[in-house]
């Protein structure tokens, strides 16, 4: 008999609940720090941004914005329908949250392709790059577990009371979606 991994046992979901505070933890010292050295680099330049480098307009941002804050409601919605049973649900908000969370990841390289800036244009394009590039890479790791909590509801895996990877997963898009709202506020607004 095969054995598999299930996150339906309170203490498999406990620990999956640990590991992944633990995780947020870890990354969010690493988008404290990145987020840190932005405002060292401004703080230090005479002009931001510096002399030469364009600076992005708000219209696909703000969108994108829109897109996460409503994603995370989604997710939300997904986990409180799950916790009283509504697979079905369930489905239709992470199926939301999946298509939003696909669309931020579009919006963000078409942002990198129409920015008329390169990672090695001064500082502020090595930091605008290297801050949007690494979240853009956390959301597409939360399209992917998205499909893969789409594909476990599919199977029948969840529950009101088995559902442990939802609420991990859930943490997880709301630490991404915290992360923009932060990252747009200082490099967009700030």
């Amino acid at each position: 008999m095969q054995k598999t991994i299930s996150l339906h046992s309170s203490k498999s979901g406990q620990n999956a609940k640990v590991a992944m505070a633990a995780v947020l933890a870890s990354e969010s010292i690493f988008f404290i720090t990145l987020i840190s050295a932005y405002f060292y680099l401004r703080s230090d330049a005479s002009s931001w941004p510096m002399s030469g480098a364009a600076f992005p307009r708000l219209i696909l941002p703000v969108a994108n914005t829109a897109l996460l804050v409503f994603s995370a409601l989604a997710f939300y919605l997904g986990e409180r329908a799950i916790r009283r049973g509504r697979v079905g649900q369930l489905k239709t908000w992470l199926t939301f949250t999946f298509a939003a969370g696909l669309l931020f990841v579009a919006g963000q390289v078409i942002e990198f392709s129409r920015s008329g800036m390169q990672i090695t244009d001064q500082a502020f394009g090595g930091v605008f790059f290297t801050l949007m590039g690494f979240h853009a890479l956390h959301v597409l790791a939360g399209v992917l577990m998205l499909a893969f909590l789409l594909w476990q509801a599919a199977q029948g895996d969840f529950s009101a009371r088995r559902n442990a990877a939802v609420q991990v997963g859930a943490w997880f898009w709301y630490f991404v979606t915290g992360v923009w709202v932060v990252l747009f506020t200082a490099l967009y607004l700030v």
